[in-house]
């Protein structure tokens, strides 16, 4: 069953997604595996377990189940001075 989600990046994931955001049909069931789609199709490097992921403006687990309508929020690390 496909759950619609709205995505959002930031820094080096905005940087190879081409894009601050966009809304997907996914048959991911957890944020892991959404992560996973999201590097082959937009070229991610960084491993799953360098990001955070928020949703809905609350950190969760990388192998969470996918929340239906929720906003996703893969948050790359970052270095600040």
């Amino acid at each position: 069953m496909k759950t619609s989600v709205a995505l959002r990046y930031f820094a080096s994931l905005a940087e190879a997604a081409q894009t601050t955001a966009e809304n997907l049909e996914t048959e991911c069931r957890t944020y892991r595996e959404l992560y996973a789609f999201l590097a082959r199709r937009h070229g991610f490097t960084l491993p799953a377990e360098a990001v955070k992921v928020a949703v809905n403006d609350e950190f969760t687990d990388l192998d969470s189940a996918v929340i239906p309508g929720g906003v996703i929020v893969f948050i790359p690390p970052v270095a600040g001075g």
